[in-house]
């Protein structure tokens, strides 16, 4: 069998680890200053190759820097040698040459007669891969001719170094770039051998200069060791390489010797690395060389210019270098653009919300919470960002049971909308009418899950598959829209291919199972000259016949292979006739044996099928078996392995532990006295529940019984699936059961070492933050929105714009910061550790001591308005769901202290999800520490539903969301009845008033009892706690008093 070619960006890796292993990679080998030019070039251009093509040709070990194809060689005059093998290039085309027409379409002419050519700007930037030749594999090329350098190195590195307006200091014995003081700490130049030596490690840290936010935004918080940190030297020193070789100064690789490692292993797990380090590297030389042709440039400027993918001259065809371009935005905007505002405004909310969560500055709840306020339904937090559309019919069994079953060979009744788990199982979402309504729902979802994409070339490539099911839905697309849009999509899927490693990992497992090898001849048959030989070509598979090196023949419309190409790469696309046709299709056929002999198949009983779907199982037709499915959950899949089912020889379980574990595999909390086999239904809690839960409004539900055979039904509202159960008596052994366990407890402790690991990393950055910030003495924009006092403890920009707000543990040690912006948005550090932590408004540790009662809250402004109030510190846990942890760290810390918890009521939520969060939560910090728990009482009318307003439920609140999404696409004679679903106006306005009534931060501004109306109330709160306390303490001294009382008198009278 041929072997299958490495894809361009495994191949450069590979190629560079060996050279990292034997210390001879281009930037490890040392350049004497003044030595002729290293750098790849282009004698028939002129041009410099950049990026990875330029790391990849010095990786070749060839003394002469001249690389060209066959054909610029023959334009020299010169010829390839025979049997020369060539070096792989990729480079983008980001502008075409085109005839220019007039308003006729007809070729404009100059005045000598010839077409008048213009330059246009490519839609979609196009790669394209070519082959190079280096000059010591030509025959008759003129010698290598080494040019003079005719310039001062020293004085071309000075003059950079003074244009950039860096912050340079002279001392010591170190050399580095310290980014939260933005500064470069060099020892003095008399320290260095030369000059060249001074300037070569300026120009270095010059290099990690130029990552500051303000510049080129790299990331420099990585701490010293890490792999982060290691990542960013590599930019770093390839950009010291190529600077030294442009200003002739030369290049020292020693004292970065000590990263190799880390370069090696960043290279094996992720190949596209060097890809990016280069091309970083290349704007790092952009960006410093720039500062040589101007003495004063803006910085915001400089940014703009080095971020914008306009090509220059140097980028036309024959420069071949590594910029992948970003054509995110029109696309995007073409999506967006086809929203309602309302529409676009709840999914940009859900999408920052789940941003926030990937980057831990929120949590999971909060996510969901968020979605079901914008959305009206549940999206989970662990969403991978696929949805799934089933058509479903309603199933009812012998005992009139109704079950949702999938419409499997029937009409269905209504179409069900799923989002999976990162795990591989799905959670309802929606029912709906029609298969159309299910995908313009499903293409709703995708826009959340492209705006939260943080990767642009993703999300480019994310815009398009929704910009092209959008087409393909829309019932007035043109054949030419419909394959205009595919063409995109395929445009920006290839980006982001070849920007992502990831992706460039699942694309090429992908392959791997979708591409069948072909078998490799003992000759390989050419065309003869001037023969052509036509291939039928599916349209989604012209790129792979191209990249193999078809061509089109524009006359007969149809692809072929060109004369001297070796024919039996193309014989799976043979037309009718060929000789190799028989060939092809008994390859096939073998190849169809081996794919079905490597099928791992399942032991699925009926009605556990679409749990073993749900699992990543797919269906044999042929074989009439289920099988371990490409992206199979083999882990979950083991429950259904043929194995399991030959141990039914075995000791077997008890018909309730079985249930048990039936229970466990659809995603069931399995504890107390549950399974309850006694035929009757039954609640249970799933994964996901809220942990207030109990199993009695659980999202599960089984019946089980043991009469006769035993059986029973299984159904996880969640997530949708369920299971026909019938009893077979098998088991895992202890020893598998043991293994499992095992490897379950060493993954979870490895994510728990991680998840440290970035935690107290993020600690030192945000400690080290604070010393550039200072206190907010003034009033930040947050602060007078709010109408709160600066207090102690908060910090702010040296412009004042900015609030930050630190965070800590009970030990005083800081793990995150809260930033709030100008306009109000939020956010905390990103990887840090927000549960347990709090900020003591007002005050410190010692304060607290002090202070009569321990007084916490939700938010800052809250927190700020009642410290105002009470005269004293308080505590702001920032979340909810922080209440509880914080209150109890408190209470361990100050026991003897009262507790008193001044909640959120947030009664919009209550109507429109059915949960209340601010006061659930409120109410269980007060219930754990034995304390108060207080909400804000509003004047009479300000903070209730109007009584004579239809109420507001969570079910009219989700059909009000749902009749809203698809009213604007919905034909004209649905719309009467869609009307009936949505809320008035008088509702909607009610549930805003109730969203600005919430908390005590609105009693002082958004009430008419204002700030008085604050403080009548929590101090009435806190004295009547503090009196509480003192009365329980006396009571609890008498009768300690009258229990020594009775000892002493029980003494006496023996």
């Amino acid at each position: 069998m041929a072997e299958k070619k490495p894809p361009f960006h495994e191949t450069v890796a590979n190629n560079l680890i060996e050279k990292l292993k034997a210390g001879t990679a281009p930037w490890q080998k040392p350049w004497d200053p003044g030595a002729p030019g290293f750098m790849p070039t282009n004698p028939l251009t002129g041009n410099r190759y950049k990026g990875i093509n330029a790391i990849h040709l010095m990786s070749q070990g060839r003394s002469d820097n001249r690389w060209m194809t066959y054909k610029q060689a023959k334009e020299l005059g010169a010829q390839v040698r025979g049997k020369e093998k060539g070096t792989g290039v990729q480079y983008w085309k980001f502008t075409e040459e085109r005839t220019k027409l007039d308003d006729n379409g007809k070729p404009v002419i100059d005045e000598k007669g010839k077409p008048v050519k213009e330059t246009i700007k490519l839609e979609r930037p196009r790669v394209f891969f070519a082959t190079v030749f280096n000059g010591e594999q030509i025959d008759g090329l003129p010698p290598l001719e080494r040019k003079e350098q005719t310039w001062d190195a020293s004085e071309r590195a000075e003059k950079i170094l003074n244009a950039s307006g860096a912050d340079i200091r002279h001392g010591g014995d170190r050399a580095f770039y310290r980014p939260y003081s933005d500064h470069i700490q060099l020892p003095d130049k008399g320290q260095f051998p030369t000059s060249d030596n001074y300037y070569a490690t300026a120009l270095h840290e010059l290099g990690h200069w130029t990552g500051h936010s303000s510049r080129l935004d790299r990331d420099l918080s990585n701490p010293f060791g890490s792999e982060g940190y290691a990542k960013e030297e590599l930019r770093a020193e390839i950009s010291s390489m190529i600077l030294g070789d442009e200003l002739g100064i030369g290049h020292d690789p020693e004292q970065h010797a000590a990263y190799v490692g880390s370069w090696i292993k960043a290279l094996q797990e992720d190949p596209l690395e060097i890809f990016r380090a280069s091309a970083d590297a290349e704007k790092i030389c952009g960006y410093v060389m720039d500062l040589e042709q101007k003495q004063v440039i803006e910085q915001t400027q400089i940014q703009k210019q080095t971020s914008e993918l306009k090509p220059s001259e140097d980028n036309k065809d024959q420069d071949l270098d590594m910029q992948l371009p970003i054509q995110t935005q029109p696309i995007r905007d073409q999506v967006l653009s086809t929203l309602s505002q309302e529409d676009l405004r709840a999914l940009t909310l859900v999408a920052e919300e789940r941003k926030r969560l990937a980057s831990g500055e929120s949590e999971p709840q909060s996510f969901e919470e968020v979605a079901k306020e914008n959305l009206g339904f549940l999206l989970p937090a662990d969403w991978s960002g696929d949805i799934q559309l089933q058509g479903n019919v309603i199933y009812t069994d012998e005992n009139g049971e109704k079950f949702v079953e999938p419409a499997e060979g029937v009409t269905p009744e209504f179409w069900g909308v799923y989002a999976q788990h990162e795990k591989g199982m799905h959670q309802w979402v929606a029912d709906l009418d029609t298969q159309h309504q299910a995908e313009e729902l499903a293409n709703l979802l995708s826009v959340v899950d492209a705006l939260s994409e943080p990767n642009e070339h993703e999300q480019a490539a994310k815009f398009a598959r929704i910009n092209e099911i959008r087409v393909r839905l829309n019932p007035n697309s043109s054949d030419d829209d419909i394959l205009a849009a595919k063409e995109t999509r395929k445009s920006a899927e290839m980006a982001a291919t070849l920007n992502d490693g990831d992706l460039q990992q699942r694309i090429a497992e992908f392959e791997q199972q979708e591409r069948k090898p072909q078998q490799q001849p003992d000759s390989v048959p050419t065309q003869a000259e001037g023969e052509k030989t036509y291939i039928n070509v599916p349209f989604k598979e012209k790129n792979e016949a191209k990249g193999l090196g078809a061509k089109w023949d524009g006359e007969q419309r149809s692809w072929y292979v060109p004369p001297g190409v070796d024919v039996n790469q193309f014989s799976k696309w043979a037309t009718e006739g060929n000789d190799n046709q028989e060939s092809v299709q008994a390859n096939q056929q073998i190849q169809s044996k081996q794919v079905e002999q490597s099928r791992q198949y399942l032991a699925v009983p009926y009605g556990e099928r679409a749990a073993a779907k749900a699992a990543g199982a797919a269906w044999d037709a042929g074989a009439k078996s289920w099988y371990v499915g490409p992206n199979g959950d083999k882990e979950r899949l083991s429950r259904w392995s043929p194995d399991r089912v030959q141990t039914q020889q075995d000791p077997a379980m008890t018909p309730k532990e079985e249930f048990a574990e039936a229970l466990r595999s659809v995603g069931c909390e399995v504890d107390g006295e549950h399974p309850i086999m006694d035929g009757k239904k039954h609640r249970i809690r799933t994964t996901g529940d809220k942990n207030s839960l109990s199993h009695s409004a659980g999202s599960g539900f089984y019946v089980g019984h043991l009469d006769g055979h035993p059986a029973g039904y299984i159904r996880n509202n969640r997530t949708g699936i369920d299971i026909k159960w019938k009893s077979k008596g098998y088991a895992l052994s202890p020893e598998e059961k043991a293994k499992l366990q095992a490897e379950a407890a060493e993954k979870l402790a490895a994510r728990e070492k991680e998840q440290k690991r970035l935690q107290n990393a993020t600690a030192d950055r945000v400690s080290r933050q604070v010393a550039s910030l200072v206190p907010a003495t003034q009033q930040t924009p947050y602060q007078e929105r709010k109408n709160i006092q600066p207090l102690p403890g908060v910090l702010t920009d040296s412009e004042g714009i900015k609030t930050y707000i630190p965070l800590s543990d009970v030990q005083g040690k800081q793990w995150t910061m809260q930033y709030i912006q100008e306009d109000g948005t939020k956010r905390f550090a990103k990887d840090s550790k927000k549960e347990g932590c709090f900020h003591i408004v007002g005050g410190d540790m010692k304060s607290l001591e002090d202070a009569p009662a321990i007084v916490l809250h939700e938010g800052y402004a809250t927190a700020a308005t009642n410290t105002e109030a009470l005269g004293f510190p308080t505590v702001a846990t920032f979340d909810a769901g922080n209440l509880p942890v914080v209150a109890k760290a408190l209470q361990e810390v100050f026991p003897d202290k009262p507790m008193v918890i001044f909640g959120d009521d947030d009664r919009h939520q209550e109507l429109m999800t059915g949960v209340n969060p601010g006061k659930e939560k409120a109410s269980e910090a007060a219930k754990a520490v034995s304390g108060t728990a207080a909400f804000p009482i509003f004047a009479p009318g300000e903070a209730e539903y109007p009584v004579d307003l239809p109420k507001v439920t969570p079910q009219t609140y989700r059909e009000h969301c749902a009749a809203k999404r698809v009213l604007e696409t919905a034909p004209e004679d649905k719309h009467t009845e869609l009307k009936k679903s949505l809320l008035s106006d008088e509702q909607l306005s009610a549930i805003e008033n109730l969203y600005r009534h919430t908390d005590y931060n609105d009693l002082a501004n958004n009430s008419l009892l204002g700030k008085e109306g604050v403080e009548r109330q929590v101090r009435a709160t806190v004295s009547k706690a503090i009196q509480d306390s003192e009365r329980k303490r006396e009571d609890k001294q008498v009768l300690h008093q009258e229990q020594v009382h009775k000892q002493k008198r029980a003494a006496r009278v023996s």
